[in-house]
């Protein structure tokens, strides 16, 4: 059998905090992982391997354990300012946004929950760096 322990509160790590709906409809996603549940997968969610699961306790548990962790530490750039109040890193704003506002059941965008929105609305906004994390960002900002 296999358990897939995600820390976040939703399975789908950065497919589903991390990409923006205009992207990526988190229906996709949901139908993916239920796929893989009918297939005996286990999924716990809110299971911070270090922080409130501990990793000793995994070997003894588990025959064995593999290490699929996506990168949580941001790379700040060593600029004077970038750490005023109002700078955010990428995956800070496209997580608290996408956790906000997600996708309900009929299609439509809804706001869930989250109290950690980072709004950009009515604002001035720059956005450094343009590839596709950027450009995420900028959808973000958009709405």
């Amino acid at each position: 059998s296999v358990t897939v322990l995600e820390r976040e509160d939703e399975i789908g790590g950065l497919l589903y905090y991390g990409i923006p709906n205009m992207k990526l409809d988190k229906r996709t996603v949901d139908r993916r992982i239920n796929i893989l549940r009918e297939e005996g997968i286990e999924f716990k969610v809110n299971m911070n391997v270090g922080v409130n699961v501990d990793a000793l306790d995994l070997e003894k548990e588990y025959d064995a354990v593999v290490l699929c962790v996506g990168s949580t530490i941001p790379r700040s750039l060593p600029v004077p300012g970038a750490d005023l109040n109002g700078v955010h890193m990428a995956m800070d704003f496209l997580t608290a946004n996408q956790k906000d506002l997600a996708i309900d059941v009929n299609g439509r965008l809804a706001n869930r929950w989250c109290d950690e929105v980072i709004s950009a609305e009515g604002k001035n906004v720059v956005v450094i760096g343009g590839g596709d994390t950027g450009t995420d960002c900028i959808g973000g900002a958009s709405t």
